[in-house]
């Protein structure tokens, strides 16, 4: 199917909604100067060694190129006799401002116009961007020993709180040794009366386990590899479990209709009791 030709389609400046958003930006241009005192200019400026560009920057209108080299000095850098200034009135019209004794008015500036600076130093700070280029400052690097040295450093701190954790885990098993206690004993699960547990969940018995009030039949009952103690395995009646049946390691514990189908729980999650399996089309009232 063949759609519209990119040279069909309106250019930026013909399209309705750029030069809306134009206007809108620039509606306050014409009246920007209005409340500017007067003699006073806002300029431009611009640096051939520099990608920054420096917007309204204030002039008076009786100062000389001399003294206008003073004042950019401060802003790019390059010393007063290594400028030679350029003021761009609009367009191609680009004057060199070579007299330093005359005055910005001599010249005819007047708001928005853009002073550039050439800087003619040819061993200039700006130059190959020595002001700009992050890449070529040396970066400092502090080698490991008089790192080690300091006292305030991260890794001091590390080593001063390793050291008192230390001092500290030290005391603790000697008043244990001296209470006749064992640090680090873990304290066993209870023992499991299994037969008593097979009797409370007997298989095939309908079963609700939480979370989700879902509800089964009850496949299995005892310990699964990689799992901490006893048990549920629970044929649930829909897609709403986590496994098939099969335990971490791939063992098969008991059977169910499929993928989701099946999910392990511990006993107290588990209800044993008349839950028949749910009418997807009986209304909530029925349950």
């Amino acid at each position: 199917m063949a759609g519209p030709r990119s040279e069909d389609m309106p250019t930026i400046h013909q399209s309705p909604e750029m030069c809306e958003l134009r206007d809108w930006v620039a509606a306050g241009d014409g009246s920007r100067y209005d409340h500017q005192a007067e003699g006073t200019l806002r300029l431009d400026v611009t640096h051939s060694n520099l990608l920054q560009r420096w917007h309204d920057i204030i002039f008076d209108e009786n100062m000389t190129v001399g003294r206008v080299k003073e004042k950019l000095y401060r802003h790019g850098g390059t010393p007063g006799a290594h400028q030679e200034l350029f003021l761009k009135r609009g367009g191609s019209d680009t004057i060199y401002m070579m007299d330093e004794d005359k005055t910005l008015r001599y010249y005819g500036t007047r708001n928005g116009m853009e002073i550039h600076i050439k800087d003619t130093d040819p061993h200039s700070i700006s130059l190959h961007g020595g002001l700009e280029d992050v890449s070529q400052v040396e970066k400092y690097v502090m080698d490991d020993e008089a790192y080690d040295k300091l006292d305030n450093s991260v890794r001091a701190i590390k080593k001063r709180e390793q050291a008192r954790a230390a001092v500290k885990a030290a005391e603790a098993k000697r008043e244990a040794a001296e209470r006749g206690e064992e640090l680090g004993t873990v304290e066993e699960e209870p023992e499991v009366d299994m037969e008593q547990l097979a009797k409370d969940f007997p298989t095939d018995g309908r079963c609700e386990v939480q979370p989700g009030g879902r509800r089964g039949a009850i496949g299995y009952v005892g310990k699964v590899t990689g799992m901490k103690g006893v048990f549920i395995g629970i044929r649930l009646d829909e897609p709403m479990g986590m496994n098939d049946g099969c335990g971490l390691d791939g063992k098969k514990y008991f059977e169910c209709q499929g993928a989701k189908y099946g999910c392990f729980s511990k006993p107290e999650n588990v209800v044993v009791g008349d839950y028949p399996e749910r009418d997807p089309f009986a209304s909530d009232d029925e349950f």
